[in-house]
């Protein structure tokens, strides 16, 4: 996509310098997307002109050390699959490269993304990252998963990150190829969320400390440990090592004031810096009907009032294509914030009714991850997925919140009239730093 005819020289240099620095030391390639669907507009503005702009920010702050290169695909031929191009090899960061590589990409081609990647793992090596960021699926034919598979079995230390921009990956391509290398796909839908994802994946992630604090049920009452708002015993029980609650009236956490059967941690404290609160469940919300289905929610969040409350939370919405989705709903002073995404519905070739038994069988896991005041919800599901071959981590768009307050939370309930049952065996509150 960085279609640079001028800067042969430049090119060549950095192909001597750069790939003996990749081999040794492992790198990073950045590939940006060049087909023809990146003149679609976001708000006003070209897609490719929102991703030079997001790129150019994270060159701002990539460290001087670090190798990075730069290749394109799609910009240079139209219905071509082996358009891609290598503009700058791994090597030292020249920022005035990269802005007028960036500037000379002229979107019109197809969509080779696993061709691209193989061709940037070439150069980058073990040790090495690719990031995408694509617009688009695959349509040269790559089978995606199997080449993830590939590349991590036959480079150590390798992994690929690719981000979705604007795009519904439906069948779990673009996350399977991320996940099979140790990578991660992120969904960006925006100027914001696309610069928020290249900032996820161009910075090491950082390695938890250790759980600060950890309730694992293993008792015969809630306990002094623990507040419930507006409580309704006959809603819920610690029995054989799990919370068990079941919805006694419609609504949510954050929703309504006497909101009952809202499960307050108030032993436990959220550190000052960086952290992940997630809970492990099960929960039974219903069975797959003719006309739309159970309106079942179960949440873990950060709460103190509906004013002031943060929850990630997986839905499903009841209405004639019995949607599921995963949410992450913030209220500061008052103020909404929201992001979400899609996870499964009763079209599109999801197996709604295997979905519900998973979730009631198999369970998952709901977390907030807070890195500064980016704030993600993400669902991760113990041994399965929504469709075959798709992600087993799913996560929401950051949303910036500049602080939070309250106690760790947890809540399921329904905003219908049948019931949700939720079994709680586990909640963490981990330190990262």
């Amino acid at each position: 996509m960085f279609a640079n005819r001028f800067m042969t020289g430049l090119i060549g240099f950095a192909a001597l310098t750069g790939t003996a620095m990749a081999q040794d030391e492992g790198g990073t390639m950045v590939v940006l997307d060049g087909s023809g669907s990146m003149w679609g507009q976001i708000d006003g503005t070209a897609k490719i002109e929102i991703a030079r702009d997001a790129i150019g920010r994270m060159m701002a702050d990539w460290p001087d050390g670090q190798a990075i290169g730069l290749m394109a695909y799609g910009h240079r031929r139209e219905g071509d699959c082996s358009d891609i191009e290598t503009l700058l090899n791994p090597g030292p960061l020249d920022r005035g490269a990269v802005q007028a590589a960036l500037e000379a990409v002229t979107p019109r081609g197809k969509t080779p993304v696993g061709a691209s990647v193989r061709t940037a793992a070439d150069l980058v090596g073990e040790n090495g990252s690719v990031i995408v960021v694509t617009d688009g699926l695959e349509n040269c034919g790559a089978d995606l998963c199997a080449l993830g598979e590939e590349l991590a079995g036959s480079l150590s230390g390798f992994n690929a990150h690719v981000i979705g921009f604007d795009v519904e990956d439906a069948e779990g391509q673009l996350a399977c190829l991320a996940e099979a290398t140790g990578g991660r796909y992120i969904p960006a839908s925006d100027a914001s969320s696309l610069t928020g994802a290249l900032q996820q994946v161009s910075e090491p992630e950082p390695e938890p400390a250790g759980p600060l604090f950890v309730d694992d049920f293993e008792r015969a009452e809630l306990g002094p440990d623990w507040t419930v708002d507006h409580p309704d015993p006959s809603g819920f029980i610690v029995d054989d090592g799990v919370l068990v609650t079941m919805t006694v009236a419609p609504g949510y956490m954050g929703d309504a004031e006497d909101q009952p059967n809202v499960f307050r941690w108030t032993a436990a404290e959220f550190p000052e810096g960086d952290w992940d609160l997630s809970a492990d469940f099960t929960a039974r919300m219903g069975e797959v009907q003719t006309l739309g289905g159970r309106r079942a929610i179960v949440q873990v969040g950060r709460h103190a009032d509906v004013d002031n409350t943060i929850s990630a939370y997986v839905y499903r919405q009841g209405n004639s294509n019995d949607d599921l989705w995963l949410r992450l709903r913030a209220m500061s002073g008052g103020t909404e914030t929201r992001a979400e995404v899609e996870i499964a519905g009763d079209l599109r070739g999801y197996d709604l009714a295997q979905i519900l038994r998973d979730f009631e069988e198999k369970g998952a896991r709901l977390t907030i991850s807070k890195r500064g005041r980016d704030y993600v919800g993400r669902l991760t599901m113990n041994g399965w997925s929504m469709q075959e071959g798709g992600p087993e981590v799913i996560e929401t768009d950051p949303i910036q919140i500049l602080r939070t307050q309250g106690d760790p939370a947890l809540f399921a309930g329904t905003l219908g009239e049948e019931q949700t049952v939720a079994e709680f065996d586990r909640i963490e509150i981990m330190e990262v730093k």
